[in-house]
């Protein structure tokens, strides 16, 4: 045992007198520049995840931007009265909102969603074709949609909705034959301001998240710098 820390020992790098490593002429330690660098390979994979990761809270905060607008919106709901008599100029997407009418049975359509989950019904309001409604389909002994004549919820259009409604704003308009396009409202029926907080915490998260990636990022990658020690303290 003796001879194995003698041995041992031999290897152990000099410590000089004054307790700090000597510097080499271009103000570098010998011993550290000996080291080996991280395989770039593995340095380029993780900057090119924590980019990615951050881009993705990016595009996320960018879709939440009027879930979260909504759910700053006035709780107080506006009634628009019969859904055959509006006027689409005058209406404000992503506001609280009440209309009246009869849902047509004839032109409902069923969906459901697959990351939220749930069923859904959508349809029009009798007598225009300007306006749709969405309601959470019923089941078991709840009431049918028909019995309703009014509902309250946001108010939107197809177009604000992008990509997860536009498989249906396509089935309305070439397997139904509706007058449908982007500027159509749709109105999500039992969805007040508040029911909204979620898109909030979501939202404050992917923003902790672009956060402390960019810190992650700048205290990771950025340069090292170099004290270079001067010509007179070496000499000392």
């Amino acid at each position: 045992m003796r001879n194995v820390s003698q041995a041992s020992t031999t290897d152990l790098p000099t410590i000089p007198a004054s307790g700090v490593a000597e510097l080499g002429e271009d103000g570098l330690d010998p011993e550290l520049v000996l080291l080996h660098q991280p395989p770039a390979l593995r340095r380029h994979l993780t900057l090119g995840l924590m980019a990615l990761v951050a881009a993705a809270a990016i595009m996320l905060v960018i879709t939440l931007r009027r879930d979260v607008a909504y759910f700053f919106s006035r709780p107080e709901v506006q009634d628009l009265g019969e859904a055959s008599g509006l006027d689409p100029s005058t209406l404000v997407p992503n506001t609280f909102v009440r209309v009246a009418g009869t849902p047509m049975a004839s032109e409902t359509v069923h969906f459901g969603r697959v990351l939220l989950g749930g069923d859904y019904e959508v349809f029009p309001l009798a007598g225009q074709r300007r306006l749709f409604v969405q309601v959470p389909a019923p089941s078991g002994g709840a009431q049918p949609t028909s019995a309703r004549r009014e509902f309250a919820g946001r108010l939107v259009t197809l177009g604000q909705l992008g990509a997860r409604y536009a498989s249906l704003q396509r089935y309305l308009s070439t397997s139904m034959g509706m007058p449908v396009s982007a500027d159509s409202y749709l109105v999500l029926a039992d969805e007040p301001p508040v029911s909204y907080s979620w898109a909030l915490w979501l939202g404050l998260l992917a923003l902790f998240t672009i956060v402390v990636d960019f810190f992650l990022l700048l205290r990771w990658f950025r340069p090292l710098r170099i004290d270079r020690v001067p010509e007179r303290a070496k000499a000392g």
